[in-house]
């Protein structure tokens, strides 16, 4: 758990909750960001946690870990980056349909741009995903 932190490039401080699960369980993972949560309650600073697209039923399964976020009572942007760093692959249309009917109080942000190994391409979408959490932190993102 990080103390919350104010990065050169935003104006407001927010804590990295320093899991996946990817290398976690859901289940672990869901205790950690209550801890996270719990423990900076009275400095509400805003959080990102980073979730795997996981849908295979497992014990990373993404499945459990929304209807947690859902149900925190935090504003929750889902920043959903659709193409791969290593391989042309997307989430499928059907797994964000999945995740659109399983975000009630959430907005989802999708970033499509197709950056394999492409510095160039990584950069666009870096900006572009600095732009969102920017308006997201400045209020003006709702």
């Amino acid at each position: 758990m990080k103390e919350p932190f104010l990065p050169a490039v935003f104006s407001n401080r927010f804590v990295v909750v320093n899991r996946t699960n990817r290398r976690h369980t859901s289940s672990a993972l869901c205790v950690h960001i209550s801890q996270v949560l719990h423990r900076h309650t009275l400095s509400a600073p805003a959080c990102m946690v980073m979730l795997s697209f996981i849908l295979d039923q497992g014990e990373r399964d993404i499945r459990k870990v929304l209807p947690y976020l859902e149900d925190s009572g935090c504003r929750l942007h889902y920043l959903v980056l659709a193409g791969s760093w290593s391989d042309k692959r997307f989430i499928g249309e059907q797994d964000l349909e999945f995740l659109k009917t399983g975000i009630k109080r959430g907005r989802i942000h999708y970033f499509d741009l197709l950056v394999t190994r492409s510095p160039p391409r990584f950069q666009q979408r870096t900006i572009a995903v600095a732009q969102v959490i920017r308006a997201v932190l400045d209020g003006s993102c709702r």
